[in-house]
């Protein structure tokens, strides 16, 4: 993501971590290459007054704020459907589960040092450059870039993939092999020969079918249901495993 504008929201009462956090953060973009525009709040009411969806890429949070909790900040943040970089900043560890639930990228424990900042904007800048990767897809007459991050999954009817994303169902005559390659394996598993899941939007599976998150379910093959199910979870444990680590 180097050369592009990154916008950065802290949610901090205190003045004197507010202004290590601005150097930290102006000495990563200056060393780096990255284009930062930050904003500072002080309090919840604050942040709130100030707030758009998908305003910012990254947000600190303050646990702790004298009005107002980083937590249920960003309770409220996802269940609003904000998908940002979460950052939590605090004296303790007491909130560390709640900042797992929450996807928290990191979790720094004060007293604030440039090495804490710089390992929290290494990972969600990493996360952020993932979020971006989009494979080009021929429909019709035109290419359109989707967003790997966008697509539940993909099923074939009659030689037609049918690309099932979070906002739409595009259709394209790629076959579904080719799309196999594009999509580049995990988190995309081929469950069926006519069907590709991306596993993040699995809600929960059966012996014969996924269940994927948008309520549609994609079936099993009989014949490979424990391999393909085995996969799954796989997948899961080393998703839980790395996320847990992100949180040391």
């Amino acid at each position: 993501m180097e050369d592009s504008m990154v916008y950065i929201a802290v949610c901090e009462d205190e003045p004197e971590h507010q202004e290590k956090i601005r150097v930290f953060l102006k000495n990563y973009s200056a060393i780096n290459g990255y284009d930062f525009e930050i904003a500072f709040f002080s309090t919840a009411a604050d942040f709130w007054a100030h707030y758009q969806l998908g305003a910012f890429n990254i947000i600190f949070l303050d646990i702790y704020l004298e009005e107002g909790n980083g937590i249920e900040i960003g309770k409220e943040l996802r269940n609003r459907g904000e998908d940002c970089q979460m950052v939590f900043i605090t004296s303790s560890r007491d909130f560390a589960i709640e900042g797992f639930e929450l996807s928290a990228r990191h979790y720094i424990i004060k007293p604030i040092v440039e090495d804490k900042i710089v390992e929290a904007l290494n990972r969600c800048l990493a996360m952020l450059a993932e979020d971006m990767k989009a494979i080009q897809i021929p429909v019709g007459k035109l290419e359109i870039a989707l967003r790997l991050k966008d697509i539940i999954y993909v099923e074939v009817f009659n030689k037609v993939s049918v690309i099932h994303t979070t906002n739409e169902e595009i259709k394209t005559y790629l076959p579904l092999s080719q799309l196999e390659n594009l999509l580049g394996g995990t988190p995309f598993l081929r469950c069926h020969r006519c069907s590709i899941i991306n596993m993040n939007y699995v809600a929960d599976y059966t012996a014969a079918d996924f269940i994927m998150k948008n309520g549609d379910t994609v079936g099993i093959p009989r014949s490979n249901s424990v391999a393909v199910r085995q996969q799954y979870v796989d997948f899961v444990f080393s998703k839980v495993r790395g996320e847990s680590s992100a949180k040391q």
